[in-house]
């Protein structure tokens, strides 16, 4: 298997990041959120500093993140800690088979051996669970939101840090045909200039806002704006989208496409506090920020 350069980079970082057993710790403790930095100092009896130290490392590393003062795992750091880092674990409780997998290499027993072995490791392969298929591109992810919003039957929530054309029309698609549906924008996809002027040069988006407005569509049910950590979407309580990208500069890593009632209940939750957190603003408010902001003006 090829590995780019930069993922190789990633991956060397991550590995010295794990490789720390306090980081490990805090990251274990940050599944259920560390609200209090001082009791959980006390509760892993370690030293402030290195703490702070390991805990700036996990979220440079897009591991963890801070939100409403918490620290929580992103996405990430709860894939990595679901699934890969158990995984590991039971690759080196399996040494000894491993060898002996070796040994049988060229033999009849081989292909039987190593399907018992890998049965028992219970290692996660993503290309191959039918409940679980990687979205290598922003293109991919944005086809699938699409695609959700076109099949959905009941309801979809979307909390993006994009502010992509096409997606929203989808939205308002789903909306004409009576799909229960909100939304939550990253304040970060409002400060792109360059998104900003390709969503008010787009006719087709002019005409589906218009659309939408004269639906007797109450915007304050249906949109939101806060800083978010990363872009999901659910829909019918069943299908989730979850995007990672990289924490420094917020470029798409990869996202994941997951068929699993349990994962969207919880990204429905994580949503809905969310909502609660984010503020209202109307659509005059936003178009006079987005042309503040083309115009270089400071909003008074």
């Amino acid at each position: 298997m090829d590995i780019p350069d930069s993922s190789n980079e990633e991956i060397v970082n991550l590995l010295k990041i794990l490789s720390k057993p306090e980081a490990l710790r805090i990251l274990s403790l940050a599944d259920r959120g560390i609200g209090n930095s001082t009791h959980a100092i006390e509760e892993l009896n370690i030293t402030q500093k290195i703490y702070y130290s390991r805990l700036n490392s996990l979220i440079e590393s897009g591991l963890m993140n801070k939100i409403d003062g918490a620290y929580t795992q992103t996405t990430f750091g709860q894939i990595i800690c679901s699934r890969f880092l158990p995984a590991i674990g039971n690759i080196f409780a399996a040494k000894d088979k491993l060898i002996l997998l070796n040994l049988l290499e060229g033999t009849e027993m081989e292909n039987k051996a190593k399907k018992i072995i890998e049965e028992e490791l219970k290692i996660p392969d993503f290309e191959r669970s039918p409940k679980v298929r990687i979205l290598r591109d922003y293109e991919a992810l944005a086809i699938e939101a699409i695609d959700l919003y076109d099949s959905a039957e009941e309801s979809v929530i979307l909390a993006s840090n994009y502010a992509d054309v096409r997606v929203m029309e989808a939205i308002f698609r789903a909306t004409e045909r009576g799909i229960k549906n909100s939304l939550i924008i990253g304040k970060k996809s409002l400060s792109s200039k360059l998104k900003q002027l390709r969503i008010m040069l787009s006719i087709t988006f002019a005409k589906t806002i218009i659309n939408f407005l004269t639906n007797n569509v109450n915007l304050k049910d249906f949109l939101r704006f806060i800083e978010l950590p990363y872009t999901f979407c659910v829909m019918d309580g069943q299908r989730s989208i979850i995007e990672i990208s990289n924490p420094n500069n917020e470029i798409f890593i990869v996202a994941l496409l997951i068929d699993d009632r349990g994962i969207a209940e919880k990204f429905t939750e994580f949503y809905e506090t969310l909502w609660n957190a984010g503020e209202f603003q109307s659509i005059n408010s936003v178009f006079t920020s987005i042309g503040t902001k083309l115009n270089g003006e400071t909003p008074h």
